[in-house]
């Protein structure tokens, strides 16, 4: 199923690139090489509103042709906390968890809509990207089941996603070898598998009520999923979900 996915979001990422392409090249009537026509067509950015979620986020660009070009934003999450809402405190069980550590890979494709100047990569954009990310974290369950005596688990939590989405944005090019890349809006849609690693073996019972619980948090959030929790074994559990997220940022840039 995973390998499904990434094929077709890689197969959808290559033909738009490739259509974009296609209708650059039929409306030139320039002759000259690609090279020539964007002056600086490479532009290293920094995502400096990530900086405020703990996180490093780089991006490289590169022109393709004029108004079209391709990227690639590497992620690294040193320390976060978990929301608030994940943190459960009913009757049955209470979690504790620790700072979340991660990274994510973000290929993308821009088309600038309008640009005063076709040798430079600005102006308004639309665009696609997928998003593959990895979250890694610890936490504390204690179970308090009805008529039995207390149960406590450590486990490791591994989130492994997989998102295609759509952005919208301006980019300004300053005194030529200088950028701001504005992204307003980047909605996506994402499918995710959590893994869990139990210290100890947690029991069937433990689990049935860890997804009643997770899925209340679901029902408060709006979301239309169910969270099933499945035991594989070992101390090993799994559940997969689906839900939509949203991509932001300003970015300051260098170009060459």
């Amino acid at each position: 199923m995973k390998s499904t996915s990434t094929s077709a979001l890689l197969l959808v990422f290559t033909f738009f690139i490739q259509t974009l392409a296609y209708s650059q090249a039929n409306d030139s009537i320039s002759s000259k090489s690609v090279s020539g026509e964007i002056r600086y067509p490479n532009i290293v950015k920094v995502n400096s509103l990530a900086l405020a979620f703990n996180n490093i986020s780089l991006i490289y660009e590169r022109g393709i042709i004029p108004r079209v070009s391709a990227g690639i934003g590497v992620g690294y999450k040193y320390k976060g906390a978990a929301p608030s809402f994940l943190n459960l405190d009913n009757s049955l069980i209470r979690l504790q968890i620790d700072d979340i550590k991660g990274f994510s890979i973000t290929p993308e494709a821009k088309y600038y809509l309008r640009a005063c100047d076709p040798g430079k990569l600005e102006g308004f954009y639309a665009g696609l990207y997928f998003r593959y990310t990895h979250y890694n974290t610890g936490a504390d369950f204690r179970y308090l089941p009805q008529n039995n005596s207390q149960e406590n688990y450590n486990a490791s939590l591994a989130m492994n996603e997989f998102g295609v989405g759509i952005q919208l944005g301006y980019q300004i090019i300053i005194k030529e070898r200088f950028s701001i890349d504005f992204l307003f809006i980047g909605p996506r849609y994402s499918s995710c598998k959590l893994g869990y690693e139990f210290d100890p073996a947690p029991s069937q019972e433990f689990l049935d009520d860890l997804s009643d619980a997770l899925n209340e948090v679901v029902d408060r959030l709006g979301f239309d999923y169910n969270v099933d929790i499945r035991s594989e074994g070992l101390g090993k559990a799994s559940s997969s979900f689906s839900f939509a997220n949203m991509r932001f940022g300003i970015s300051l840039g260098y170009t060459f």
